[in-house]
């Protein structure tokens, strides 16, 4: 394996690439992902290179092709012995391109699921290699920004870090990021929430790639997209049975807040100490700001941006340590009476126990859920908190002894602390209005937010928390608020579209070769998009042809449904537009090989053929023309007027010309003959033809089968 991919697919057909790129000539195919595929190429002296071509696709797109180039600036800066090194490129050719030194060896994903976790010696040193590669690309002022397993190769002489494709430099990620690219599941919380970016994201990465490394399971797992990112955001990371000290190193490169997180430098430091202690206050401590033109700052420490004006994701604390309350006396006593008109359900004010939140002391459930939904952040940081949840738990059950509230809110620290925070607001005071994370969540205000799906298909910076937002289980607990009839009719559309989308794309990789291994998640943020503003479904369109006939007969399922459905289908057939671009590519590629290998099959034979009567003939000038010239010059065989033509210059005649015949007949492509190698190429190609034609057979088949799968 070798510079890689995103992907790997082990069951697509065998495509030998473009023949030849720069002076690669491309022998196998090693992965294919969204953005491009790396081939095995060899040059004329016989090194190897793993050579990464751009999607065809995307060849005439020019933002793909800047971002095809700056992936090679990014590479170029890091020094050579932690990453695989750029050996040649062409960003401006016809079909952009790629070589960087061949690693003979597999990813760590690869290995970790073939071989098994890593532990002991061996998870140590990989933990403190990869973190030296890490504090190397950082030094050269790189920010990766998609560290994962799958992008290290595990070297005989040790790791190598690939695939610079979204890297920037530390000037770049400074300001704001312009959209949310990277692997969910490896991405920092400011990462999803489309916050400025710095070196601690990588940071957060390989605390979660040695996580992986060692238990062989991602450190926030989740069954859905939106419940890894929820995860990620709110929840505290699965470790396993990582060993000390190596999981408290790992523990404070996963903290939610980058500046609590420790540089590479420091991180290679806690690896290689003695005693790896890991220090409760911050770790990492940002660079002083460099101005970098109007409105934008550059340092190693990453820093935070003001919200977007319009639907401001929240921040969500939840690793803060719970404030303990300030004397009575400096907070304002806010009753029931005070914000909600009316009298405790359970006692009057006068005799209820306060309980403290946000600088002031409350007496009733209701008030306290107002004010908790008017700071969610606050109210994320209670719930993140065990010691401040179960005071809030004992204060209902014990002193007020409600009966509203769902006591299991209260047993332990919840995974998804968003939907704790919802149920207990609507639980406790279902008179409000929706809201979630500071969003109206009535269906008009969904609909304004939700109103460009766009955010969504190309990873606006709200993108993670639209995610958060658009799940059944979200929305079902928001339609709890009194006189939401519609929403919760939009939730069970929700939950419709959502079975309809996994259905059509289990059909897909169930019946289609070319899909198997093709895990898609439904993006429930672009289906409820569509359920509120089916106006705006449309076809993904492509520049290739075969992937364009893909996307038409795809597309039919969308026009052949109707509704929920239609929506549903829509988001899983975006969601695939990387696998419908790939076959484009295959096919394409796959017909041209066929093509050319008739072609070359037909010159072999021909080639067959001529040296099977030359060869002959070769021989018998040689054996006449040494008999003419033993027969001497006594007879003469023409009579040119006066000039004798004796019978030795003709046969010396017909022995030059079966030399010049042979001589022809050299070594070529590693086999004595000509002829020799005339034959063996025609019996390859005659063997590789059908395997060709089986492959073109099978990718037009899968193509009917999902005419008939998307006629329905």
């Amino acid at each position: 394996m070798a510079e890689g991919s995103d992907e790997v697919h082990e069951t697509d057909p065998q495509v030998v690439g473009p023949g030849q790129v720069g002076p690669y000539r491309t022998v196998e195919l090693l992965g294919r992902g969204g953005f491009g595929e790396v081939f095995l190429g060899v040059d004329e002296e016989g090194q190897r290179a793993a050579v990464k071509v751009l999607h065809t696709s995307m060849t005439s797109d020019p933002a793909m092709r800047r971002r095809f180039a700056e992936e090679l600036s990014q590479a170029r800066k890091v020094s050579g012995f932690c990453v695989a090194p750029i050996l040649d490129a062409d960003p401006d050719a016809d079909q952009p391109w790629i070589a960087t030194e061949y690693v003979d060896g597999p990813t760590l994903s690869t290995a970790v699921v073939n071989e098994g976790p890593r532990s002991g010696d061996a998870l140590h040193r990989l933990a403190v290699s990869t973190a030296t590669a890490l504090a190397a690309i950082h030094a050269a002022g790189v920010v990766h920004r998609d560290l994962k397993p799958d992008n290290i190769m595990l070297a005989a002489d040790g790791p190598r870090v690939i695939d610079f494709g979204i890297a920037r430099g530390l000037e770049a990620t400074a300001v704001t990021a312009s959209g949310v690219v990277g692997t969910v599941g490896y991405m920092a919380p400011e990462q999803l929430e489309g916050a400025r970016l710095g070196p601690a994201v990588d940071v957060f990465a390989w605390g979660a790639s040695m996580v992986f490394a060692g238990t062989g399971r991602e450190a926030f797992p989740g069954p859905t997209q939106a419940a890894r990112i929820t995860r990620v955001l709110t929840g505290a990371p699965d470790i396993g049975a990582l060993e000390e000290p190596l999981a408290s190193t790992v523990r404070a490169a996963l903290e939610k807040d980058p500046e609590r997180r420790p540089d590479a430098a420091r991180l290679l430091t806690l690896l290689v100490s003695p005693v790896n202690s890991v220090p409760q206050t911050a770790v990492m401590s940002p660079a002083p700001p460099v101005e970098h033109g109007e409105g934008s700052v550059a340092g190693i420490g990453p820093t935070r941006v003001e919200s977007p004006p319009t639907y401001p994701p929240p921040e969500l604390p939840l690793t803060a340590p719970p404030t303990p309350p300030s004397p009575k006396s400096v907070y304002p006593v806010v009753s029931r009476a005070a914000l909600d008109g009316g009298s405790s359900r359970q006692r009057g004010t006068s005799d209820v126990p306060p309980f403290h939140f946000n600088g002031m002391r409350f007496t009733d459930p209701r008030s306290l859920a107002a004010e908790m939904q008017r700071d969610w952040k606050a109210a994320a940081r209670l719930f993140g908190s065990a010691e401040e949840l179960a005071t809030l738990g004992a204060w209902l059950m014990d002193d007020l002894n409600d009966t509203t509230v769902d006591r299991s809110l209260f047993r332990r620290r919840p995974d998804e602390i968003n939907l704790a925070v919802a149920s207990f607001i609507v639980q406790a005071n279902p008179q409000l209005p929706p809201v979630f994370r500071g969003h109206d969540a009535s269906v008009a205000g969904l609909a304004q937010l939700f109103s460009n799906p766009d955010r969504v298909v190309t990873g606006d910076r709200t993108a993670g928390e639209l995610l958060l937002l658009a799940r059944p289980q979200v929305l079902r607990t928001l339609a709890m608020h009194e006189g939401q009839t519609d929403l919760r009719r939009l939730t069970e559309q929700l939950r419709e579209a959502e079975d309809a989308a996994e259905e059509f794309l289990a059909r897909m990789a169930e019946q289609l070769a070319g899909w198997r291994n093709q895990k898609r998640a439904v993006n429930t943020a672009m289906v409820l998009t569509y359920l509120l503003h089916p106006e705006m479904i449309t076809q993904p369109s492509f520049s290739d042809h075969n992937a364009q006939e893909w996307s038409d007969v795809l597309w039919r399922s969308v026009e052949s449904a109707g509704g929920e459905r239609a929506a549903g289908r829509a988001a899983a057939i975006w969601a695939t537009t990387d696998i419908v671009a790939s076959l484009g590519d295959q096919r394409r590629q796959w017909e041209l090989r066929l093509h050319d290998a008739k072609q070359e099959l037909e010159a072999a034979e021909r080639s067959v053929w001529l040296w099977r009567w030359l060869h002959p003939i070769r021989i018998a000038f040689i054996i006449i023309g040494v008999g003419l010239v033993l027969l001497g010059g006594n007879l003469q065989l023409f009579d040119l007027g006066s000039f004798p033509w004796p019978p030795y210059i003709s046969g010396i005649a017909l022995i030059v010309a079966g030399v010049i015949i042979g001589r022809c007949d050299r070594p070529r492509d590693g086999f004595p003959t000509t002829r020799k190698a005339a034959r063996a190429r025609a019996a390859y190609l005659s063997q590789t033809l059908p395997q060709l034609d089986a492959g073109v057979r099978a990718i037009q088949r899968d193509l009917q089968v999902a005419r008939h799968i998307c006629a329905g």
